[in-house]
């Protein structure tokens, strides 16, 4: 029996409007089962379930290991020799309240020619500077340092808001020798406390020629705090530009891992 152009509507209509449901339904399903950081499973390279790897929740179960992004000695005197590193912490969550670690010196035929062991504190998340000063290397000269931290770090769960400590003003003068002064300005209501302020000093290859460290037991809130760094020559036009780092120890609300 023919089928009349009516009937012929009425069925393209239907399968239209079963091709669209299907169509929209497919969507749903693929939107729902693809893997996200909030579908309560561990996938898409996840190490724990909805955090690490591609989320931006950290699992609190698993530590990841300091990045030391450079080390380098500088010189000083004839045999004497500082060491600057720049360090980050990718644990976001997590400090330390001492931490050692070891300095070394190698020369240009990879041997050691000098050591040195050291402590410092890790705060959550940001960069930091390591500052070794005076290290001896007798005749030698080193063409590389290496700094390694220690394996059994104690890691703390930090709680609390992050210290806001700013630079306000920073001042170089190389006449009649090198010199850094600069203001350091607590932003917060609460008191920071043990504050290392380490100055670098970069050339017009962004490669670090000098380096100072100073410390600071507190700032209250609200104050602020003047420190100065000094060297006994002058950079001359080796200099380029300079910029301070601050570490400052997170301790408020520290709760055992």
């Amino acid at each position: 029996m023919p089928i009349s152009w009516s009937a012929k509507k009425q069925i393209t209509y239907f399968l239209f409007f079963v091709l669209v449901l299907t169509g929209f339904a497919s969507l749903v399903w693929l939107k729902m089962s693809a893997p996200t950081c909030f579908d309560n499973r561990k996938n898409q390279k996840e190490q724990g379930v909805d955090c690490g790897g591609p989320c931006a929740q950290e699992c609190l179960g698993i530590v990841k290991e300091l990045n030391i992004l450079w080390a380098k000695p500088v010189e000083i005197s004839k045999g004497k020799y500082d060491v600057i590193a720049i360090v980050e912490n990718p644990n976001l969550k997590l400090s330390a309240k001492s931490a050692r670690y070891q300095v070394k010196l190698y020369d240009e035929r990879n041997i050691l020619i000098a050591s040195r062991e050291g402590q410092t504190f890790i705060s959550p998340g940001p960069k930091f500077a390591v500052f070794e000063a005076n290290m001896s290397t007798g005749n030698r000269a080193p063409a590389r340092a290496y700094l390694e931290f220690e394996k059994n770090i104690k890691w703390e769960l930090y709680k609390g808001g992050a210290p806001n400590l700013l630079i306000t003003r920073k001042d170089y003068s190389g006449e009649p020798r090198s010199s850094i002064s600069a203001i350091i300005s607590n932003k917060s209501l609460e008191e920071a406390v043990n504050i290392v302020a380490t100055a670098i000093v970069y050339d017009q290859n962004e490669e670090a020629i000098a380096a100072s460290a100073t410390k600071i037991e507190a700032i209250s809130g609200g104050a602020d705090e003047e420190i100065f760094f000094s060297w006994p020559g002058s950079f001359g036009e080796k200099r380029d530009f300079e910029e301070i780092m601050l570490n400052v120890e997170y301790v408020p609300d520290l709760q055992s891992r």
